[in-house]
């Protein structure tokens, strides 16, 4: 499944690149206004036939920073992610971080390797 989990950070990359912000694995360390981070959460064997997996569900997070109006991004975010083939796409509770200056808004998806 490496091979596979390769694939989909790739993808996941990508779609969150094209979104004209920097992004990074779980960490950026530069001066950007906006920026978006990832990681993955869980993955695991789904269905199975003859005693072999035969897909596999991979659990991301991403996290939107914004040191302003983070609404249009959030909305380019989500259709991006659809658009590449996650799904099930949780926005949760906003957070503004006093010690930064930065809003944050966690994300939660999903993609299905079969």
């Amino acid at each position: 499944m490496d091979n596979v989990q390769a694939g989909v950070d790739s993808l996941l990359k990508s779609t969150l690149l094209s979104l004209g912000v920097p992004v990074e694995r779980l960490r950026y360390r530069g001066k950007a206004e906006a920026f978006i981070t990832f990681q993955l959460i869980t993955g695991q064997e789904t269905a199975f036939a003859d005693d072999d997996a035969t897909a596999y569900e991979h659990h991301y997070g991403a996290d939107i920073y914004a040191k302003g109006d983070y609404i249009a991004l959030l909305r380019r975010t989500e259709n991006a992610l659809k658009a590449a083939g996650f799904f099930g796409i949780t926005v949760n509770a906003e957070i503004y971080e006093e010690a930064t200056g930065f809003y944050h808004v966690p994300i939660d998806f999903y993609f299905m390797e079969v």
